[in-house]
């Protein structure tokens, strides 16, 4: 019964931890790619520019971002 027990509560805390990592990736990719839109909007080049930038500081600033990206690039390839 024990050993059933702790299997479940494994998997149920298993559960939340990678669902509120993925919430806090996805999170702190969107918050720093529309901070640094926001920042950049109003630079000499115009919109497109501060866009592309506000992009790569976002991608750059998460390294972990790398893998989720790459992954999904690559099943949808």
């Amino acid at each position: 019964m024990k050993a059933i027990l702790f299997v479940v509560v494994f998997a149920v805390v298993k559960f939340v931890y990678v669902s509120l990592l993925k919430f806090l990736m996805l999170g702190w990719f969107t918050v720093t790619t529309r901070f640094m839109e926001n920042m950049l909007s109003n630079s000499p080049n115009g919109a497109d520019d501060a866009i592309l930038w506000g992009r790569i500081l976002g991608f750059i600033s998460h390294p972990m971002l790398w893998f989720v990206i790459l992954m999904v690039n690559f099943g949808n390839s």
